[in-house]
Formats: C-alpha cells, structure tokens, sequence
C-alpha cells in the first residue's frame, strides 16, 4: 500500500509579511536579501477583491527548520513588529 502521506512532501514557508502596496513588499524583500535571506513576494486576492503581496521565505522541507529562519527574520528591526508566521504549503485546506 501506497503511504498518501509520504507523496505531498511539507514545504515550509515564512510569511513574513503582507502589503497592500508592490513597492512595500519589494522593499521588505530587499531587506530580507541584504541578510541573506532570499524571499519571494506571492499575490493573494482576499474575499472583497483587495489584492496583497505577500513576502514569503522558504520553502523549508522541516517546520524546526523554518522555525529558525522564522527567529532570524524576526530579529531584523523592519520585522519585529510584523506578524510573520509558518504556513505548510501540502496541508489540506480546511
């Protein structure tokens, strides 16, 4: 029997932040990068048509692993106040 489990491989992603403006996020990743942390910036439309950028680093195959680089991030000042989170991209939505 095949494991379904062992076939969606978790990847681990930091958002660690989301902005209504492009140049925001943009800014937010070059300070991400400047630590050598590299980001991706993800659109999301919400439920009303309002378009986000979210910037997300990853993806990390362990959630200890994204734990770390979660910290990391944190510790940089245009982050401390921001509300970064982990999100498993092979988790079922609910």
């Amino acid at each position: 029997s095949t494991d379904s489990a062992s076939q969606s491989i978790p990847k681990f992603w930091i958002q660690a932040s989301s902005y209504s403006s492009k140049k925001n996020a943009e800014e937010a990743r070059n300070a991400l990068s400047a630590e050598k942390i590299p980001a991706e910036i993800f659109t999301y439309t919400d439920a009303k048509g309002a378009l986000f950028y979210r910037v997300r680093v990853g993806p990390y195959s362990t959630k200890s692993e994204a734990e770390y680089w979660q910290t990391r991030i944190k510790s940089i000042s245009k982050f401390s106040n921001t509300q970064t989170y982990i999100t498993n991209s092979a988790a079922k939505a609910k």
